[in-house]
């Protein structure tokens, strides 16, 4: 009996000792001028999820159409992303940040007529977004944030272009509006923060006056539309 008693009060100890032990880390506050420094610098890197959103036009459903395109959907298909940003400190709870470098490298898809008949471009960007940030009181370590912004986007140059047949015809610059959320981790000598974006393209990416030919004279608007995943080091 007293060996078991004993045993139970190592563990009891054992526990006490461990809840101590995380009590007294959670106390140390890492890097608690972080925010007395106006601007900082960091890079960050991440996947995107995008796709378009289509409006059809009227031509599709006409005898224009003779039948040749019937239906366009655009997959979700999976991109990546980096650059560096710089963050402007303006009160407790704002900040400003812009990113000057940023490349994504999107693989967009139009299925046609709903069989294996893909239309794709693989294309660089750069990307320069605008941003404010909100930002919570600071708990400890870490720090919850929403932000709100606008977001312009050209083309570089064409990753991969197959056949003529299978290029759009798309614009080569985009406008988008982007917010989002994310979640500020302190460590010693890093800040750490993983970021999720909601872009959504205003600007209509297909082209005019396209000849009859080209399946895109059968979408009335075209814009993009993105959900990214970053991770942010400061």
């Amino acid at each position: 009996m007293h060996g078991i008693y004993r045993k139970k009060v190592v563990l009891l100890v054992f526990f006490l000792l461990a809840e101590i032990s995380v009590f007294a880390q959670l106390k140390i506050r890492y890097q608690p001028d972080y925010d007395v420094k106006k601007v900082r610098f960091g890079y960050f890197i991440g996947s995107v999820n995008t796709h378009y959103l289509i409006k059809y036009s009227n031509r599709i459903l006409g005898s224009a159409n003779n039948q040749a395109v019937f239906s366009i959907s655009s997959p979700t298909t999976l991109g990546i992303k980096a650059g560096a940003l710089i963050n402007v400190h303006l009160t407790d709870y704002l900040d400003f940040r812009f990113t000057p470098l940023s490349v994504a490298i999107y693989s967009r898809q139009l299925l046609v007529n709903n069989k294996d008949e893909f239309k794709q471009n693989d294309k660089a960007w750069f990307e320069i977004p605008l941003q404010l940030k909100y930002k919570s009181e600071r708990r400890h370590n870490s720090r919850m944030f929403i932000f709100s912004g606008i977001k312009y986007g050209f083309e570089t140059n064409v990753v991969n272009r197959n056949a003529a047949a299978n290029s759009f015809g798309t614009k080569s610059a985009d406008f988008s509006i982007e917010y989002g959320m994310g979640l500020e981790l302190f460590r010693e000598y890093f800040k750490l923060t993983p970021e999720i974006h909601f872009s959504h393209g205003v600007r209509n990416m297909s082209n005019t006056g396209l000849p009859t030919s080209n399946f895109l004279s059968n979408v009335d608007k075209l814009r993009t539309h993105s959900v990214s995943f970053l991770l942010v080091f400061q």
